[in-house]
């Protein structure tokens, strides 16, 4: 068989996989970046993706209909931008090229066209194909593996999506989202490629965990794109708004299920535009029960994204506020975030970008820091309203309370030891906390902020194997494997064990979640 041709110029760069189809590898394209291209002298493509795939032939696509448009320029990634007049639009932004993150290395290479061929001893021996796509919802639900996708996605996804709930028909992954999907495609394709990316872990299908599950998420993306374009020439309809939104969310589970990392942190920014539409034309209420379901998880994912950066926050304070006011007991049931935490949270790392950006002085904000901190010491979980009588609510509240403080004290000192008082405090608070939950149970599953951000601050090695216990039961209750948690918590444990002895200057875990080459940092998703 000849030599498959090279791959293009920014997979060669940021040392990954391509998929090499002509005229933009759809690696990139699914990836939000823009295709440095291929050589001239090379006519044909080939893939280059894992196990039987690998030095495949296969025929070069048409892909005329594809949206983004590149500049001369190589290696710039394409990026969801705020306008100042609260518009979202894309746009190209010249950047250095970025060493390959998770989001960029999970080894998601699929073939482009819907014939392969399989290497082996006979030349025509075909694999599997691609399944045909269709633009109308109706043909797509006929089809025996939509079928088969949306149950294992209504069976087997949803139920870890939300705690207590979870199997039930009042499932709001059920209820919201799965009508939703039989009438818009856009987000019937979202599901199809999270449910074939899921499942085709699950079974070592390697074939449907790439190849088909990247083809559904492309075009999820593309239809993505339609909509938001679309709003910005006029006001969407109740149930498009709702689409983008729920499209955002599946993408960002796929995101997490593949890697933990969201590449350049373009889909909750994406969702403002349509979040802002909605507040402008008749706020949150109740009767808008979807549309307040989706906003309060984007913003609860805004929030943990700004953990590690706080200049990476896009929600306001006023629609966090909205959001608090309009949610329901779904809310905690998915997030775990008990809402009060949450606001005074949103606010302090709100304040932080303010102070990034330069818009906040240094005493103003270490006001902001200390108000925030009281608030939250002396806020008592035994006087609120949980999603039920479970006691152990109690427990998951202060298990979020002092990761919320933790996060807090080291805003206001990110050189303090990690052995001082207060930081060992909390960390014992929340792993006490934690150890109330069994492993048999449904709230162990919400718990994976709390349990890395008392990581990062465990010193003791019974502590950080606790942590790494507790987080690969989650992973086993859930059957999602979000590496990023434990990952970065190895590489904090690692550069604090290499410290010489009289070295005790905190190691943060956001250093590991920061890029300087990227003008629009990764989104690491800590659930």
């Amino acid at each position: 068989m000849p030599r498959a041709g090279p791959a293009c110029l920014t997979c060669r760069q940021k040392c990954r996989k391509c998929d090499r189809a002509r005229p933009d590898c759809q690696r990139c394209v699914s990836k939000g970046l823009v295709c440095g291209g291929y050589p001239e002298q090379f006519r044909f493509c080939g893939i280059a993706s894992r196990g039987k795939w690998k030095g495949a032939r296969i025929p070069v696509s048409n892909r005329s209909s594809t949206r983004l448009q590149s500049r001369p320029s190589n290696n710039v990634p394409s990026e969801v931008h705020e306008t100042p007049t609260s518009e979202v639009t894309v746009t190209v932004v010249p950047a250095k090229v970025d060493q390959a993150s998770p989001a960029e290395s999970d080894g998601n290479s699929k073939p482009p066209t819907n014939d392969v061929l399989v290497p082996g001893n006979s030349p025509g021996e075909r694999s599997r194909p691609l399944p045909e796509l269709p633009d109308d919802v109706t043909t797509l639900l006929s089809s025996s593996n939509t079928a088969r996708l949306l149950s294992h996605y209504d069976e087997i996804i949803c139920p870890h999506q939300i705690a207590e709930v979870g199997f039930g028909a009042e499932n709001p992954y059920r209820a919201y989202i799965l009508p939703l999907a039989r009438k818009k495609i856009g987000l019937l394709y979202a599901v199809l490629g999270l449910s074939a990316s899921h499942l085709g872990r699950l079974i070592d299908d390697e074939f449907l965990h790439e190849a088909t599950a990247v083809e559904y998420r492309m075009k999820a993306i593309r239809a993505l794109s339609e909509e938001i374009r679309k709003s910005q020439r006029t006001s969407l309809l109740e149930d498009e708004q709702d689409t983008v939104l729920a499209i955002i969310q599946i993408l960002l589970l796929h995101d997490i299920s593949e890697s933990g990392v969201s590449s350049h942190g373009i889909h909750i920014t994406g969702a403002m535009s349509v979040c802002k539409q909605l507040l402008i034309a008749e706020g949150l209420h109740g009767r808008r029960q979807r549309a307040v379901f989706f906003l309060g998880n984007l913003a609860w994912l805004d929030i943990i994204r700004a953990f590690a950066g706080s200049e990476r926050m896009c929600f306001s304070q006023d629609i966090r506020e909205l959001v608090a006011c309009a949610s329901d007991r779904k809310f905690e049931l998915v997030n775990g975030c008990p809402r009060e935490v949450f606001l005074v949270i949103g606010g302090a790392l709100e304040k932080a970008k303010e102070y990034t950006l330069g818009w906040l002085t240094s005493d103003d904000y270490q006001i902001a820091l200390l108000v925030a901190r009281h608030k939250l010491y002396s806020w008592d979980p035994r006087g609120r309203e949980y999603p039920s009588s479970d006691s152990l609510w109690l427990a998951i509240a202060e298990a979020f309370q002092f990761a919320c403080i933790l996060r807090i004290l080291r805003l206001l000192d990110p050189l303090k030891p990690a052995r001082s008082p207060d930081i060992q405090e909390c960390v014992t608070r929340i792993l006490d906390a934690t150890a109330l939950i069994s492993s048999e149970c449904s709230l162990l599953e919400i718990l994976v902020l709390p349990l890395f951000m008392a990581g990062s601050d465990s010193i003791s090695r019974h502590a950080q194997y606790y942590v790494l216990t507790r987080l690969r039961e989650i992973e086993r209750r859930s059957e999602f494997r979000n590496p990023v948690p434990a990952d970065l918590l190895r590489k904090v444990w690692d550069a604090r064990a290499a410290q010489t002895p009289d070295d005790d200057t905190n190691i943060s875990w956001t250093t590991f979640a920061y890029c300087p080459e990227l003008i629009r940092q990764h989104d690491y998703l800590i659930i």
